[in-house]
C-alpha cells in the first residue's frame, strides 16, 4: 500500500479551487461599504427570558437595517 501523499492532493485541489474561482465573493455588488455585525448567541445552560430579547432584537434591527 502507498503512503498518503497530501502535499499533493492538496495542490490540486488548490488549483482547481482558484480555476473555479471558488473563494470568489460577491460582497460588494450594491457599492455599500461592508459592515458586520456580531450577535452572541445565549448559553444552552439555562432557560431563555425576556432579557434575552433585549440582547438579540436590538442587533438584529440594526443588522437588517444596514442591509
Amino acid at each position: 500500500m502507498h503512503g498518503y501523499d497530501h502535499r499533493a492532493i492538496e495542490a490540486k485541489w488548490q488549483k482547481r479551487w482558484a480555476e473555479q474561482g471558488l473563494y470568489r465573493t460577491n460582497d460588494n455588488e450594491s457599492g455599500k461599504e461592508n459592515y458586520y455585525c456580531l450577535v452572541e448567541y445565549p448559553y444552552p445552560s439555562g432557560n431563555l427570558h425576556i432579557g434575552h430579547w433585549y440582547a438579540f432584537a436590538v442587533p438584529d434591527i440594526f443588522a437588517r437595517y444596514k442591509r
